[in-house]
């Protein structure tokens, strides 16, 4: 019967990848990896779906690869069946295939879209006789070095391999992983093909749906004494920010820009952090755009990422806009005179349950003034609380709900809001204060807070 076949070829960019929980943070500065949303359609043990991925090494090293299956359809009623098959061979298991083919494979590829072949002559002719591919259980060919079987749902599984010098110089470096769905069903996943090597590639689809994601945030506007911009950009997610970003450029590049008197400037990641602060959460970098110098005051708008290049926690903080005046602003402001400057602070400061179970939302005003009290009259044009429970829309708070008593129209006043709602299990909230800027602040930077909130 013939068998039928896709191959996924790739260019790859370098990156970090947090595939299975756990297995980020553990690759060495100098790996590669690979990214992979993939979708396997139904196959059977005589006819299995397989896709290819080849990777190259450029040096000894370990080969580690990371599956992880998010839905199987239709569901198995055995809930611990395993229909898909990983495995990890070297280039020789295919003895047809020629150095000039292989290039072929990992040259022949567009960057997140993958080129695919269904059961075309291009693989017949060096994956003939795949039955036989992987020798018998108890002496397994030279070229194979491991397989496992997953397909339970959120269950990760891994095969780890170690490369030394001479083995390295046998396979040249050539090494493919394969998939395949012996079942009558089809499963999606994601895939982490970690391995020594300069290029890696991150799949779109698979970053959506990382736990922990980076938040960049556009945190100060500042002026030095020769009328010198500096912004400063802050990632404050619970998630790293992927090496990868740091190498993209043109379209594809994470841009700090800055419009200032009708003119736009703009730098790259790479130049706005090349010490790659930002991948740590927590960490802020400062830019100074050395070559626009304001004169007059001037209104200053800052946005990092405006292209959405990067996932992130929050896609509504990128944006910082400030009227700067020479002379009257320093460069690097400390935290205690970017508050002092007589604003208001709106943040969000706890997201909690009460004794009854009811979602309780927090907001402070942590400025050095009060919100004005025409904004409670203000209707939907004044600031609003916006709340999302698992990444969907809510509610949306209108002042006079949120803060009936005014308390926000005082340095230090504290507004609490309940909701109403009774959790009855666990679920991640995010709750936005003044999503529209509405208002003024001293830092616009701080206005969100995510929870995950867990009913005892």
């Amino acid at each position: 019967m013939k068998q039928r076949f896709s191959l996924i070829v790739t260019l790859m960019v370098l990156m970090l990848v947090c595939l299975p929980a756990g297995v980020a943070g553990a690759s060495e500065e100098n790996d590669a990896d690979i990214q992979k949303y993939f979708v396997l359609h139904d196959g059977s043990k005589g006819e299995p779906y397989t896709l290819f991925y080849p990777v190259e090494l450029t040096g000894p090293g370990e080969i580690g690869v990371y599956a992880k299956v998010w839905d199987l359809d239709p569901d198995p009623k055995n809930r611990n069946y395993e229909p898909l098959r990983i495995i990890l061979v070297d280039s020789r298991a295919f003895k047809e295939m020629k150095p000039s083919q292989w290039k072929q494979w990992v040259i022949k590829a567009n960057k997140f879209n993958a080129v695919e072949w269904v059961a075309g002559d291009e693989i017949r002719s060096f994956v003939k006789g795949m039955s036989h591919l992987f020798g018998k259980k108890d002496k397994p060919p030279k070229y194979f070095h491991g397989q496992i079987a997953c397909g339970r749902e959120g269950k990760g599984e891994s095969i780890k391999h170690a490369v030394d010098a001479p083995e390295l110089k046998i396979t040249g470096g050539r090494y493919v992983v394969i998939l395949r769905n012996v079942a009558d069903l089809k499963a999606t996943g994601s895939l982490l093909i970690r391995y020594p090597g300069e290029l890696s590639e991150l799949d779109p689809e698979v970053e959506k749906n990382f736990e922990a994601k980076p938040d960049l945030v556009v945190e100060k506007l500042s002026v030095n004494t020769r009328g010198q911009v500096a912004v400063q950009v802050a990632n404050r997610g619970k998630g790293a920010l992927r090496p990868i970003k740091w190498q993209l450029t043109g379209p594809e590049a994470v841009t700090l820009t800055l419009e200032a008197g009708g003119r736009n400037y703009g730098v790259t990641l790479s130049a706005l952090d090349p010490k790659m602060e930002l991948r740590k959460p927590g960490a802020a970098v400062t830019y100074l755009f050395e070559n626009l110098i304001l004169k007059e005051p001037t209104r200053v708008t800052a946005v990092i990422d405006a292209a959405d290049k990067a996932v992130e926690e929050n896609e509504r903080n990128n944006r910082l806009s400030r009227e700067l005046t020479p002379g009257q602003a320093r460069y690097k402001r400390e935290p205690k005179e970017e508050a002092a400057n007589g604003l208001p602070d709106l943040k969000v400061s706890s997201v909690r349950l009460d004794g009854k179970r009811r979602v309780i939302i927090e907001v402070t005003n942590q400025g050095q003034a009060g919100l004005d009290t025409a904004l409670w009259s203000a209707g939907g044009k004044g600031p609003e609380l916006e709340l999302k429970m698992e990444g969907r829309g809510w509610s949306r708070v209108q002042l006079g709900m949120l803060d009936p008593r005014k308390n926000l129209s005082r340095p230090g006043g504290v507004a609490v809001y309940d909701t109403g709602y009774v959790l009855k299990q666990t679920v991640t909230i995010d709750a936005t204060i003044d999503t529209a800027g509405v208002v003024e602040e001293a830092d616009e930077g701080n206005n969100s807070f995510t929870a995950t909130v867990k009913p005892q």
